[in-house]
């Protein structure tokens, strides 16, 4: 993804050039006055900052306790090592000491302990990086215990004959603050890009990360008990970056720092996770909720699908329909519907320019709806080179389907059966998501065999299944 100097947007480069917004200029947030003084305490100042910046500013807490514990023995592991690999252990997944415990039960939970591990290690790593801080050697806090374990040796250094009975409380604080910026950052494919603004507040539930904790154990408790929710995480984010907006009907938003969007919105293929993207769609107002243009897709209504260009017999090869010199993609941009007037509220389309002059308009809500619905199917291990159906198919073209957009509805097939549509490109793929009734799209990967697409998806008599297919450019 890079800005562009000709248009002044910002384009996706790996997505037909996707061009979205107007580029932010670049991060560069330093936060160079010390997070501790003496006699004065420990906070994460006002102002933006990175999950880096976040765990450099919070040095000062492990720093005060290293500076209490005195010097260590020649040959030993030193106490800094000690309460670092502490501090990984807590982050980390299926440990004693972890922190948090996800049931990789579905793919949403399985999707969100890779991240948790992820971060983990990045934050440790961070961590590691930060030396040479400021710090106060008197520094007291009440920190209750929080729940999070030590290392058997860990519990000797913090207990024993080198600690004060402070020192314990200190660390306490410290791993806390790591273990909910690691879970605030859960959301986020690209979490260390993401810009979170602190706003220090009245007692210690504002301090550093702490702001975070009541939709924290909201999202656990769910994590932890059943599938996770879209909603879900989206509220987890929403509450990080810009808590006083609702999330009602909403899939994404911009704030002061960017824009999030579903990652998957970006060509990505993440289920659940959301992107930072360092960009605005609309700089005359700082907070824009994107909401679904179909806030209940049920009742949407019904468009049935348009003339195939051929029929495919059982058996015979599908073929190619796609004139790439007509139907190729000729521009594409995401951008905000001039039809909502609440400019706190707005809807978000995909527009894509066809090489023959037709145009479409596609809801990205609705895109990510249909992207989390789908089927994928991929390469099976055995080679295959099956490029037909056991039976009778439908074959349209992306352009075909995707003039069908403007009309207030969702495409089906009232009288069923196969429908291949083939796109020229992944953008075109995308649009398709957000025009189909999200009931039964089959997305064929790269190298998959058509004869796979008959055992995938819903197979009810009389229910239309829909196959996209991204033919190789």
């Amino acid at each position: 993804m890079s800005p562009s100097s000709k248009t002044d947007s910002y384009r996706i480069t790996g997505l037909h050039n996707l061009l979205v917004g107007q580029p932010l200029p670049a991060f560069a947030s330093d936060h160079s006055d010390p997070t501790m003084i003496q006699g004065v305490g420990w906070l994460l100042p006002a102002g933006p900052y990175t999950a880096r910046q976040i765990v450099v500013g919070c040095a000062p807490l492990l720093e005060t306790v290293l500076h209490n514990l005195g010097p260590d023995d020649e040959g030993q592991l030193t106490a800094r090592e000690m309460l670092l690999d502490n501090l990984a252990s807590n982050l980390n997944l299926g440990t004693r000491e972890s922190s948090l415990e996800i049931p990789l039960k579905d793919p949403g939970r399985k999707e969100m302990a890779e991240q948790a591990v992820k971060i983990g290690k990045s934050i440790v790593t961070y961590a590691r990086e930060a030396k040479d801080v400021a710090f106060d050697p008197n520094y007291v806090i009440r920190s209750p215990c929080e729940g999070h374990l030590l290392k058997p040796q860990v519990t000797q250094l913090m207990f024993g004959p080198r600690s004060l009975r402070h020192l314990m409380q200190i660390y306490n604080e410290y791993l806390h603050q790591m273990v909910l910026l690691r879970d605030a950052l859960l959301p986020f494919e690209n979490y260390d890009e993401v810009v979170i603004p602190i706003v220090p507040g009245p007692g210690k539930r504002h301090l550093g990360m702490r702001f975070t904790e009541t939709q924290r154990m909201s999202f656990i408790a769910e994590l932890m008990t059943k599938s996770i929710t879209q909603a879900s995480v989206f509220k987890l984010a929403q509450s990080l970056l810009v808590p006083s907006m609702s999330t009602d009907n909403a899939y994404g938003f911009q704030y002061k720092h960017g824009l999030i969007l579903p990652d998957a919105l970006i060509g990505a293929s993440s289920l659940r996770l959301f992107r930072y993207i360092p960009v605005v769609l609309d700089e005359t107002v700082t907070d824009v909720k994107l909401a679904y243009e179909l806030e209940d897709y049920y009742s949407a209504p019904l468009l049935d699908i348009g003339p195939a260009k051929h029929s495919v017999e059982k058996g015979d090869p599908i073929g190619i329909a796609i004139d790439t010199q007509q139907h190729a993609v000729k521009d594409c941009s995401l951008s905000l519907s001039s039809a909502t007037p609440d400019l706190g509220s707005r809807r978000l389309q995909l527009r894509i320019i066809h090489k023959n002059g037709t145009s479409s308009s596609t809801d990205v809500g609705q895109i990510a709806r249909g992207w989390r619905y789908s089927y994928k199917v991929s390469q099976a291990e055995e080679e295959s080179v099956i490029d037909h159906f056991s039976s009778t198919a439908s074959l349209h073209t992306a352009v075909d389907v995707l003039s069908q957009s403007g009309q207030g509805g969702l495409v089906t097939a009232k009288e069923g059966g196969i429908h291949v549509i083939q796109a020229s490109s992944q953008i075109e793929i995308l649009a398709l998501l957000g025009q189909i009734y999200p009931d039964n799209i089959i997305m064929l990967e790269k190298g998959a065999s058509l004869k796979d697409v008959e055992e995938a998806g819903q197979s009810m008599p009389g229910e239309p299944r829909f196959v996209l297919q991204l033919l190789d450019s």
